[in-house]
């Protein structure tokens, strides 16, 4: 019998499609994985499971019972425990009250007392169970996050990215942690993780969700083989592209360096994230910075513009050090970000978008028409749209204004994260010829991509960065030209 059950389950977040259709189904006492490119709709099906979001169609069984709309508490009353991306603990608090204070929800004092010690003894944490929660290891923090979502009598648990920011030695514990509350304590779970290598070490079985549908299904052995899997974590590398890009005519830059980052480390919280990361970019390149799921693409931007400012290194701009700089002070200095989300202000015109950035940069109201007139010229369709509401964008328009937007006011370095996201095949060659115009009039680029046959085929060069350490810098073409090497770093 299945435990929980989803029947053509579907979210939409305006014209975003962030899960589709999906059928899914665990029987008790398993272990199932569900993996994905950034993007892909895992999370916000977890949101969806646990009464976060009201689906938009579709109906979720759990022991055959239809929880369809239920809430937050009611979802968590019948059984079903979740943990968080970003860890949720009470730092303040000693680690027993940090477990047994949810509990007292569903025990007596007495039986939450004692449930809250097995609890611990369950996640290896009964030593530590008088200390506070605050100055627990970063591993120790997940686990007791994972011992919160089992006080509410649990039988299924829902685990999302347990080993986010974690060495490989932590990984591996929390790892066998999962497993033993599998095997030893008999609790089915649902598995959302980034690390491959755990994924096809732990999982009875693999969901792949993609753009919001589910892709595949199957044992580690089968999704590992799929080509269809392949094809969605590397962009779509099919027979016959690395002849095309050997063919291709590279552009030898010998452009000034413009941004250097060198030995930058930067955390979220205590998870170590980009370990002395070293990366530069000369004028009038496109450099793409590709990797797994969780490697540290986006932080990297996120660093580079102040928005995650580094621990230890530095990182100069035209000869300049930024690092250190608020991220106002960096965008001043010519700098942008397209974040994977756009960040498109919902309430405002496409116009009224793209007059913003120069408020704040005191620039001539002739050169901002110039420059809005020429962001019209690469976007036509948002020069239909310049009245329109953000909110009354599709996803591609929306890409398109994000992009446009971060072209305003002076800039030189662009970082564009996962441009392609989310978007249809054909606004993604619309995107990718924008993307070559924008630079061929001048303007340098950073990419992060998911989608790696778009990013090789813009790419002058490129780095591959896993688990936050730059493994790989060259030539789009010598990368792929080496089939091993490329599916080592960047396959499933």
């Amino acid at each position: 019998m299945n435990l929980l059950e989803t029947k053509a389950l579907t979210k939409h977040f305006g014209s975003l499609m962030a899960v589709n259709g999906v059928d899914f189904s665990i029987h008790k006492g398993e272990l199932k994985s569900i993996i994905g490119p950034n993007g892909a709709g895992k999370t916000t099906f977890f949101n969806l499971l646990t009464g976060m979001f009201p689906p938009t169609d579709g109906q979720i069984l759990f022991k055959d019972q239809n929880i369809t709309g239920s809430t937050p508490a009611q979802v968590a009353g019948l059984g079903i425990g979740r943990s968080f991306q970003i860890t949720s603990i009470f730092p303040e608090l000693s680690v027993f009250d940090n477990v047994y204070i949810p509990a007292l929800r569903y025990y007596s004092k007495e039986d939450a007392r004692k449930r809250s010690m097995e609890i611990l003894e369950d996640v290896d944490l009964a030593d530590e169970a008088e200390d506070l929660a605050g100055n627990l290891s970063h591993g120790d923090k997940r686990h007791l996050d994972i011992a919160i979502a089992l006080t509410c009598r649990s039988e299924l648990l829902l685990l999302d990215e347990p080993t986010s920011g974690m060495p490989s030695e932590e990984s591996a514990r929390t790892a066998q942690l999962i497993v033993k509350l599998k095997k030893e304590h008999g609790y089915t779970i649902v598995l959302i993780e980034h690390k491959m290598d755990i994924v096809l070490a732990i999982s009875d079985t693999i969901t792949v969700l993609n753009f919001g549908f589910k892709l595949a299904e199957g044992t580690p052995e089968e999704i590992k083989g799929n080509e269809e899997v392949q094809r969605a974590y590397l962009g779509g590398l099919e027979a016959g592209f690395q002849e095309g890009m050997a063919a291709r005519p590279s552009r030898s830059l010998e452009g000034k360096e413009i941004l250097r980052l060198q030995d930058v480390n930067s955390f979220y919280g205590e998870s170590h994230i980009l370990h002395n990361v070293g990366l530069n970019v000369r004028n009038g390149e496109i450099v793409t910075l590709l990797g797994r799921n969780g490697a540290g693409k986006t932080t990297t931007l996120r660093t580079i513009l102040g928005l995650t400012p580094p621990s230890s290194g530095s990182i100069t701009f035209n000869g300049e050090r930024v690092s250190g700089l608020a991220p106002q002070a960096v965008v001043n200095r010519g700098i942008s970000l397209v974040p994977a989300e756009r960040r498109v202000f919902a309430n405002l015109t496409v116009q009224e978008n793209l007059e913003l950035p120069f408020f704040t940069k005191g620039i001539p109201t002739s050169e901002k028409r110039s420059q809005i007139e020429q962001a019209y010229k690469y976007f036509p369709t948002l020069e239909r749209r310049r009245y329109n509401k953000g909110n009354k964008l599709s996803g591609g328009e929306q890409q398109m204004l994000a992009m446009a937007r971060a072209l305003m006011g002076r800039v030189s370095l662009v970082l564009l994260d996962e441009p392609s996201q989310g978007l249809a095949p054909i606004i993604v060659k619309n995107v990718a010829d924008i993307i070559r115009e924008i630079n061929n009039r001048g303007v340098t680029i950073l990419l992060v991509e998911q989608n790696a046959l778009l990013a090789l085929e813009l790419a002058d060069r490129v780095y591959v960065i896993d688990k936050g350490l730059i493994v790989y810098e060259g030539q789009p073409q010598t990368l792929l030209a080496d089939r091993e090497l490329s599916q080592r770093l960047l396959g499933v």
